[in-house]
């Protein structure tokens, strides 16, 4: 793909005012988004068990903020993940494949992965539009379920846009015979 060069992470560079570096940017910032989250709730975890075992004063709720948060969290770092090519590999049968060969497996995972990545992206907004409608809260805090969908959707567009991008990497790597990792 034109939007790529080779780099150190075999993933490629996006160049510089593309879509490709406006996405790679926008799913950084996702990626530092979620680690504020996940630092909060980590920090309210602590809270709560401290209050737990030492004030028998556990925090109301913990459970449902933790799940909240480990989830708009997750869905924060995949975008990240998906651009820099991060994902597992298993290449236990494919290493001595052709680099050609183990770019068209590349392309044919990212296309895969990608309709599935949609298709969870889509559930996502389905959801959330339902627990917005029919006013759905948390049991104890009773907070309304939908912001949590809507921050995970948010982050689930852009996995969708990464995986996208990830086909047409792939595809430039078939065309130039060059296989990541």
């Amino acid at each position: 793909m034109a939007d790529a060069q080779p780099g150190p992470d075999g993933a490629g560079s996006p160049r510089p005012g593309s879509f490709a570096a406006f996405l790679y940017s926008a799913c950084e910032v996702l990626a530092v988004f979620g680690g504020i989250v996940l630092l909060v709730v980590t920090a309210f975890t602590v809270i709560s068990v401290v209050g737990r075992t030492g004030f028998d004063s556990p925090v109301l709720g913990d459970q449902e903020i933790v799940e909240i948060g480990c989830a708009v969290a997750l869905f924060s770092f995949m975008p990240y993940c998906q651009m820099r090519a991060a994902n597992v590999v298993v290449e236990f049968f494919t290493a001595k494949f052709p680099a050609p060969a183990r770019a068209a497996l590349d392309a044919i995972m990212n296309a895969v992965f990608s309709v599935c990545i949609v298709i969870v992206t889509w559930r996502l907004g389905v959801g959330g539009i339902a627990a917005f409608e029919g006013g759905d809260t948390t049991m104890f805090l009773r907070m309304s379920q939908w912001w949590g969908y809507l921050a995970a959707f948010v982050a689930c567009i852009a996995w969708s846009l990464a995986c996208l991008y990830s086909v047409f990497r792939s595809a430039a790597q078939i065309r130039s015979g060059k296989a990541s990792g």
